[in-house]
């Protein structure tokens, strides 16, 4: 068991409409008080941003209407982010009382991509973490998530839970940052080119979005017991969390710590594994768009009191010499998703470690690289569709 995980050592360097019943621009001053708030998620280099399209092409007004008189009667979500409640001030980057900054600690990889992250809990609410790998969230919680890249806000996401209910749903939205960031407004996706360096940044259509978020039940992803309890964890943790009462039940367990298998490489290539693959696709939830191959990459929280990691540990049992099962990966030659010690027999690292569109495999080897347009150069990326078949 000692090399169980040691061919994913590597890569753990480096490093997305309505949803039925489950991220952000915000003041740099508050995120430099919490140290290392603002994300620079990078992956195994760099490669292709998540993002927006482009603000100007989106006809983004000059200034938004505050959020009072003017925000009244707006859709939800609304078409301007001022009138999310994000801010009290967007011109100054004022965030609005009962916004609460969180940290993850293990970024989603976003190509070096700086993120920062709010939430909103409706005052006297309580998150329901009876189950605790499956929170489910009160009405009117809000979730914002900025992406800034090269010093510039590109884009912040909204979801929003809402309803009378039952059942209560999600909405989402992207909001478009203007060159001057002075207003930001809905846009549908689409790719934008980086002033500078000539790369291209990709904002998610809302398909694109529901492809992870359908992943969880209540579709919320970096805000979960164990990206919020683990070292690193920074703003509202899950400790934090516990203390303030916004739990419901209160956890017996507020910090978590991923074993070791012998190697030194289990612990971070679990959690590299958990946040960018098994929270969203790869777990049992049978909503999630990879739930049909059977590779269950999620951590369970009831395992992460520093036990030694084993066959237990679902990412190992359906990885560790298991054959892929996509028709992609098997011929012309048949794929191991993980074979311990050898990474490049290994089609997880081997499609970690790559850039662009799902590539078959040469019929003597690994499977050739492919670059597409990206935020900068070298590095790798994966598309939902190259690891979500194996």
């Amino acid at each position: 068991m000692k090399r169980l995980l040691a061919a994913l050592g590597l890569v753990t360097a480096c490093g997305g409409p309505d949803l039925g019943a489950g991220a952000v621009d915000g003041s740099r001053d508050l995120a430099d008080a919490f140290g290392n708030s603002s994300e620079a998620s990078t992956g195994p280099g760099d490669a292709t941003t998540e993002a927006t399209s482009d603000a100007s092409d989106a006809g983004v007004p000059s200034m938004e209407a505050g959020p009072a008189a003017e925000c009244a009667g707006a859709s939800v979500p609304p078409s301007t982010l001022s009138c999310t409640g994000l801010y009290a001030d967007i011109a100054t980057k004022t965030l609005a009382p009962g916004v609460r900054f969180y940290q993850p600690a293990v970024p989603l990889w976003s190509d070096n991509a700086q993120k920062v992250r709010w939430i909103e809990l409706p005052p006297g609410t309580k998150i329901d973490a009876s189950n605790p790998s499956e929170w489910a969230f009160p009405v009117g919680t809000k979730v914002w998530k900025e992406f800034s890249k090269n010093g510039r806000r590109i884009e912040t996401r909204l979801f929003q839970k809402v309803g009378s209910g039952p059942p209560s749903y999600w909405v989402h939205a992207t909001y478009a940052w203007n060159a001057d960031e002075s207003a930001a407004v809905a846009a549908g996706g689409g790719d934008i080119a980086l002033e500078g360096d000539g790369g291209t940044y990709h904002i998610p259509t809302f398909a694109e979005c529901d492809e992870c978020h359908n992943g969880r039940i209540d579709h919320i992803l970096g805000f979960e017991p164990i990206s919020l309890g683990l070292d690193g964890a920074q703003g509202l943790t899950l400790a934090e969390l516990s203390s303030e009462g916004l739990l419901a039940p209160t956890p017996a367990q507020t910090k978590f710590t991923i074993g070791d298998d012998g190697t030194g490489a289990a612990a971070p290539a679990l959690a590299w594994l958990h946040i960018n693959c098994g929270v969203t696709c790869h777990n049992a939830n049978s909503t999630a768009t990879a739930f049909g191959v059977g590779m269950r990459l999620r951590l369970d929280p009831a395992l992460l009191d520093g036990r030694q990691v084993n066959s237990d540990f679902d990412p190992l049992k359906t990885t560790i010499g298991v054959p892929a099962v996509s028709p992609g990966w098997i011929q012309p030659v048949q794929w191991n998703r993980i074979v311990p010690g050898d990474p490049s027999g290994s089609l997880l690292v081997q499609l970690i470690s790559s850039r662009g569109s799902r590539a078959p495999p040469r019929p003597c080897g690994p499977p050739h690289r492919r670059s597409h347009g990206s935020a900068s150069s070298g590095g790798a990326h994966v598309r939902p569709d190259d690891v979500v078949r194996l």
